[in-house]
């Protein structure tokens, strides 16, 4: 053992810048490890159909907890926004991240990198949104997508033609809306309508969102929409919904209140032609644009039996093609269930949130208060193409109307479309 006491000053000095040098190797190789552990630079492409302002506080929120990754985003008008997603993506030049609608995944699945369950898994999905959002972005218990808010179909009413009718409130259930369709409805001396008392009956023409309500109301009616790989709502359930649906629109109908001549529902109700309307959150702008000074309402949606609504909203998914997926995913997690980036989004795009957290703080808001209660009994079922799938029901009303061909053929021929997409989707 060394006796520091036996050395001579010379010695002393040596040893000490010895061990000084030592110590100086050491703190060198614990920076060099530390500066080989830092994170790298990335740069995640993100687009979608939102303006940039509003995810300004999302980006900021995650630049303060990942400072070494920059988001850049692009925005599309939603028009154009698919054909320049897909023409990326085929070409190997697509985003890293982006924006997909809520009934999309089954034609988007093959293009979307799940996440890592050991980073976000189903039962943090549950735990976090309502089950629609399980129904719609997860598949075979993995998670391909996260919602950015959730939007539900509602009906929007104007209480000053309610008000004339002497009917004091909104109706609740559908049995009252076949009521209200004989109350609120005005005819001609022709016997042509005046005034329609319900949007309902039409085809996509005439009636905004006619396959979402066609949906809602087979759900409602306990319709199985499908089963396994090939659809299922052509049966006496299915049936009874679309012929219920129907006569809204058949003019030999007691409860007839509307038809094809009539102009496209948002403009009907905007201009004071139409009493009720069905629509989503989104739509109430669209009728303010139309009608700065109408006065319109809104109040949940009619039920029949047990409480099922339908929900209308776009997520953020990551490309399988993405080099830097784990980091894409990463900044998904960070924008839709961080509660300040998500809070502050919801607000910058006016739009019903999505997270149960804020759900929660909107129950009695006065705009939001209705969609928001609606997103946690809202349902959905899985389409292999929701536009395919759209244009489907929506041909089934066209051909009734039309007089082509009897309600239950209609409802058959549409079951066989959409079957067919379900099988060709999933060989």
């Amino acid at each position: 053992m060394l006796n520091l006491s036996q050395l001579s000053r010379n010695q002393m000095i040596i040893v000490g810048a010895a061990a000084f040098a030592v110590l100086l190797i050491i703190i060198a190789v614990i920076m060099s490890r530390d500066s080989s552990q830092a994170p790298p630079k990335i740069a995640l492409a993100f687009w979608g159909v939102e303006d940039k302002s509003v995810f300004s506080d999302v980006f900021k929120n995650y630049k303060a907890v990942r400072p070494n990754v920059t988001v850049e985003y692009r925005a599309f008008r939603e028009e154009e926004y698919e054909d320049a997603l897909l023409d990326a993506l085929a070409s190997g030049k697509g985003p890293d991240v982006f924006m997909i609608p809520a009934h999309a995944l089954g034609r988007q699945k093959s293009k979307l990198a799940p996440s890592d369950p050991a980073r976000f898994s189903l039962a943090k999905l549950k735990e976090l949104f309502p089950t629609v959002v399980e129904q719609d972005f997860a598949s075979g218990g993995q998670v391909y997508a996260l919602p950015l808010y959730i939007d539900t179909l509602a009906l929007i009413y104007n209480p000053n033609l309610l008000d004339q009718a002497a009917v004091v409130r909104p109706p609740q259930i559908w049995d009252e809306v076949q009521y209200l369709s004989t109350v609120l409805r005005k005819l001609d001396e022709r016997g042509r309508l005046s005034q329609s008392a319900v949007a309902l009956g039409g085809s996509e023409k005439s009636v905004a969102h006619a396959g979402d309500i066609l949906s809602l109301l087979m759900m409602q009616n306990g319709a199985a929409m499908n089963q396994g790989n090939s659809a299922a709502f052509a049966n006496d359930k299915g049936l009874k919904a679309f012929n219920f649906y129907l006569q809204f629109g058949a003019s030999g109908s007691p409860y007839y209140t509307w038809d094809e001549s009539q102009p496209n529902s948002l403009d009907a109700f905007a201009s004071g032609k139409t009493a009720m309307i069905l629509g989503y959150h989104r739509d109430l702008a669209r009728l303010k644009d139309k009608s700065p000074f109408s006065n319109f309402r809104v109040s949940a949606v009619p039920q029949t039996g047990e409480t099922k609504n339908f929900a209308d909203y776009w997520g953020l998914a990551v490309s399988r093609q993405s080099k830097n997926w784990r980091w894409g995913w990463n900044f998904v997690i960070s924008a839709a269930t961080d509660a300040e980036s998500a809070k502050n989004y919801a607000a910058a795009a006016k739009r019903p949130p999505a997270l149960r957290s804020l759900i929660a703080q909107k129950l009695s808001d006065a705009e939001y208060g209705v969609f928001a209660k609606q997103a946690l009994t809202a349902r959905s079922w899985p389409q292999p193409d929701e536009r395919k799938v759209s244009s489907a029901l929506n041909e089934a009303i066209l051909s009734v109307v039309s007089g082509k061909v009897d309600a239950s053929r209609a409802l058959t021929q549409a079951q066989g479309e959409i079957t067919r997409l379900l099988q060709a989707a999933n060989k």
